[in-house]
């Protein structure tokens, strides 16, 4: 029977084993690609500013300014979303969302068995 600390090491294994898996080298390197390019880089920072200012100003208030803010959020979302970069971002971010929720399926169903089995 494994120890806390053998577990921990385990699982610590297992996140290095799929850090280096080929779908979170594929996500490293469209994030890279989407990072670099110098108007998704602006897009982002714009959106960053306003997403902060929202959080500051719907703290205290709500009204058209707020809706305004929104609008524009969506704008910036909504250009963003044409580029080829952040759409391939998007599909790299869910193939990996995916292979951890597997993983954690794969965890899940072996404990619940083995547990169901004493």
């Amino acid at each position: 029977m494994l120890d806390r600390n053998e577990i921990w090491a385990q699982a610590a294994e297992l996140g290095q084993l799929i850090s280096e898996s080929p779908v979170v080298l594929a996500y490293k390197e469209a994030k890279e690609t989407m990072e670099s390019h110098p108007e998704i880089k602006h897009l982002l920072s714009k959106l960053r500013d306003m997403q902060e200012q929202y959080e500051r100003l719907s703290t205290y208030s709500t009204g058209p300014h707020l809706k305004s803010l929104e609008e524009s959020m969506k704008e910036t979302i909504a250009k963003l979303d044409e580029y080829p970069e952040v759409q391939n971002f998007r599909k790299r971010t869910h193939e990996v969302d995916q292979l951890l929720k597997a993983v954690t399926d794969v965890l899940s169903t072996s404990v619940t068995e083995r547990v169901s089995q004493e």
